[in-house]
Order: structure tokens, then sequence, then C-alpha cells
């Protein structure tokens, strides 16, 4: 049987997207003023630094280096990593277990690396987040401005709802009698872990999720016929894991990092 005959339904194509999408919101990544990528920043210096090395306490950006404009409701498809399925986007070292493939309308504008797409719904925040209670106001902390109080953490993302939270001693704490939200703070207004303590909280949030690398686009006799968009959760995305031994070497290795990514 010969397929030169055979062509491409497009609007069958959308129809399908248009009943099983999901709306979500897209955000279009722009490179912070913080990391400066003038070739002559580097010999300038701005507040004792080099420009061309992004700040962590940045206002903006939050020290992730990027920040987000020209957001937009998107209606597409969303679907998890499959294990079996897509085994050669894990092998190959494309994506991670706990990813997703985001195929949007053929209507929309292109998406491109590190713009930021959140779900309209929340969901549990997979093992939970460990935070060091206070950090913000510890040590050299004590020198950044920030929107942090001493009685508040920051949170990953816009939380929803608590699951669980526990301090490493085994102490247990509940919503609205010992903290509340506020976008992405926890606030404590009751008992609470001790300053420099650490604890784990598992919530229901709005995970936001980033495009890691080029979306795969997809072209047929010269027509488009719309992207295969990889996202990864923002929290690991820009993880900040590391196995440097000091703070000064940490903070080193995450300018260095960020400073050689561009859009």
């Amino acid at each position: 049987m010969s397929l030169r005959n055979v062509d491409w339904d497009l609007g069958l194509l959308e129809e399908f997207i248009e009943a099983r999408g999901e709306e979500v919101i897209v955000e279009t990544a722009v490179s912070c003023t913080c990391r400066n990528g003038d070739l002559h920043g580097s010999l300038i210096e701005r507040d004792g630094a080099p420009a061309s090395i992004r700040r962590l306490n940045c206002p903006q950006c939050q020290g992730d280096g990027w920040i987000y404009r020209n957001a937009r409701l998107v209606l597409g498809l969303v679907t998890g990593i499959n294990p079996g399925k897509d085994k050669r986007l894990i092998e190959g070292g494309y994506a991670i277990p706990g990813d997703a493939i985001f195929s949007p309308s053929l209507e929309e504008e292109t998406i491109a690396d590190f713009d930021k797409i959140t779900f309209q719904f929340s969901s549990p925040l997979n093992e939970g987040q460990v935070i060091l209670r206070g950090a913000a106001h510890l040590e050299e902390n004590k020198h950044i401005d920030t929107d942090l109080t001493e009685d508040e953490d920051r949170l990953w993302y816009i939380a929803d709802c608590n699951i669980w939270c526990e301090d490493e001693d085994g102490r247990v704490y509940t919503q609205d009698a010992d903290f509340e939200f506020e976008d992405r703070k926890i606030r404590w207004i009751g008992d609470r872990p001790n300053v420099g303590k650490l604890y784990t909280i598992k919530y229901f949030g709005y995970p936001e999720w980033i495009v890691p690398d080029q979306p795969f686009l997809r072209f047929d006799r010269g027509r488009g016929l719309g992207s295969r968009i990889l996202i990864r959760k923002k929290h690991v995305a820009f993880q900040t894991g590391s196995k440097a031994d000091t703070p000064a070497k940490r903070q080193a290795e995450q300018r260095a990092f960020t400073t050689k990514v561009e859009i």
C-alpha cells in the first residue's frame, strides 16, 4: 500500500487536543539582568562582585537567573514519561523519571527552552520538601535582603493544603494551628521547630514545570505538525544539590552553571 497520497488531518488533530487537552499557564523565560552576559561585564564590579555573575538574592529571579513574562493560557495534551514507551528518551539522557511531555495546540506560538508551564490543578509534592527552619536569617544570610520574616520559610511552589509536616525530632505540626501558607511561603503562627532545625513538609501545590531542552518540532512536507515538549519540575531542573563542602564553593558552582546557560 502506497503512502504517497496519505495525508494528515490537522483539523482532526486539533479537535482531539481541544477535546482531551488541559489548559495550562505558559510563561516565556528571559535571562535576568542579574546574569549579565556582556563580554565586558567581567571587567566591571557591581556591589563588590563581577557584573557578569548573577546575584543569588536577586529580587527579580530569586537566584534562578531567569524571569518569566508573557503569561498566557495554552491548551495541550499532558502525558507522563513512560519507562517502557519512552525508554530511548531516558537512556539517551534527555528525560528522567518524573518528567512529562506537553503537546500544545497547533495554534500556539513557539514555546522555547527554559519557558515555564504551570498546571491549574494542585497535586502532591512527591516525597515532600526538607527545610532548614529560619535559614533566611542565619549566619551570612542575615546580610541578604529577602522578603521573608523570621517566622517564614520558602516553599518550592504555591501551596494549596498540607499533607504532613514533621521535624527531625519527630514533632508533628498542623496547618492553621501551627502554620499557614501564603503563596510560596510557610508562616509559623503557633508551635514550630527551633531555628536551625530541619523539618519536612509534604503538601498539595501547583508545580511549575521547566522546558529543560529544545522542544521537538515536527514537520511534514513543509507543514508544521506542532511540537512535543519535554517538561521537568522546576525544583528538579534547578536543583541545588551539590558535593561542594563550603557555602562559598557551592555559590561558585551555581554561578558557573547559570552563567553558561543561554536561551
